[in-house]
């Protein structure tokens, strides 16, 4: 599936890929790029760093040496246009080109632009397109409600709308399906695994698609990478053991989910802005209000970035239970550990700190817990 509309190309060079015995070797060439530099960049940490750069000769060629270690690259041509490439034993052609594009209005221009072919950067490409596509829906179906609710779109109704965004997520998952089974012995289905899979689908569901994958997949680089972040989801994943969080308190004091061993704890991921965090806290507070008297314990982990609507979201909500943060929002080491992507999210942990149950909210979570008391 490629989402591209070019109108017009016009071929400046090809970039292209071949594997030796020890080393994996691009060369290209950009007729039209002569003096100017080329750059091979890694994504570290989400920046782009350099590792390595040429420039074009007189004839338009250039070339990198790399380690013979699948991975992928982005290559920039002279920071005018940018492409990422899966570097493999399976040759990749990139072609950089002037694009003719026509915008909304009509207005016709001309761009640099990269393009990969081959048989793996396909693949990949295959991948990272269900992703976009995947973001955009959602994206899409929130302003369709949002638009509905506030009375701006009269156009159609919310039930009109599930039934639409339901039949489009079915395909979407249907599509993403297809995709693992035809893909198993391609890397970059390992990319999709793991960029997308393990931060939407369950841990059930990604176990089952990295067993698909062939053993040339599982033994490469992205299929090293992948099995690691399998294990870490493991860990958090319902019969895993609860990793220990140490974060400061709404008080300045060091507070140990590890100090609550011996209780059943609710362990909540949740910030003062969610709205649906703070409409699941009335159910939350009448489960704790019950059962704390019992042994029962609720550690909440925030993921706001300043002090102030922390403290007046607890103070506000009576929300009398444990409560810490690091005050760095999305970026809190807690949530990045547990593989949290959207909150609430719930864990219930057992004395001996075995997970036991995940994402229960309202009446689900209500009768879970009852459970624990009530045998």
């Amino acid at each position: 599936m490629k989402l591209t509309n070019l109108t017009a190309v016009a071929f400046i060079g090809v970039l292209s890929l071949s594997a030796c015995t020890e080393k994996y070797v691009v060369d290209g060439t950009w007729k039209e790029g002569a003096g100017k530099t080329v750059y091979l960049q890694k994504k570290v940490e989400k920046e782009a760093q350099v590792i390595d750069s040429t420039v074009v000769a007189a004839d338009g060629s250039f070339s990198f040496s790399l380690a013979n270690k699948v991975d992928l690259y982005e290559v920039n041509a002279a920071n005018e246009a940018k492409k990422v490439i899966l570097v493999s034993d399976v040759p990749v052609s990139v072609t950089i080109a002037m694009e003719t594009r026509t915008a909304k209005d009509s207005t016709v221009q001309e761009v640099l632009a990269i393009k990969a072919e081959g048989d793996e950067q396909i693949a990949y490409e295959n991948g990272y397109d269900l992703i976009m596509a995947s973001a955009f829906m959602s994206l899409g179906k929130m302003f369709t409600f949002s638009n509905i609710l506030s009375g701006e779109d009269k156009s159609m109704s919310i039930d009109s709308a599930v039934a639409v965004y339901t039949m489009i997520e079915e395909k979407m998952q249907e599509s993403m399906a297809n995709y693992v089974d035809s893909a198993k012995n391609n890397y970059g289905v390992a990319y999709f695994i793991k960029e997308y899979m393990i931060q939407n689908k369950s841990f059930d569901e990604v176990e089952a698609a990295y067993a698909k994958l062939t053993d040339r997949v599982k033994q490469s680089n992205p299929g090293i990478e992948l099995k690691t972040a399998i294990d870490e989801l493991a860990s958090v994943s319902v019969g895993g053991t609860a990793p220990d969080i140490k974060l400061m308190t709404p008080d300045s004091t060091e507070l140990s989910l590890y100090s609550l061993r011996g209780h059943y704890v609710l362990l909540d991921f949740w910030a003062s802005w969610c709205g649906p965090c703070l409409r699941e806290v009335p159910n939350v507070k009448a489960i704790y209000e019950k059962y704390h008297d019992k042994g029962f314990e609720i550690f909440g982990v925030s993921l706001d970035e300043t002090v102030g609507p922390w403290k007046a979201a607890i103070k506000k909500n009576d929300m009398d239970w444990h409560h810490v943060s690091s005050l760095k929002g999305w970026n809190c080491p807690a949530a990045k550990r547990y593989n949290v992507t959207g909150i609430p999210r719930m864990y219930i942990i057992d004395p001996e700190g075995k997970i036991i149950a995940q994402d229960l909210r309202g009446e689900e979570l209500a009768k879970f817990v009852a459970g624990l008391y009530e045998k």
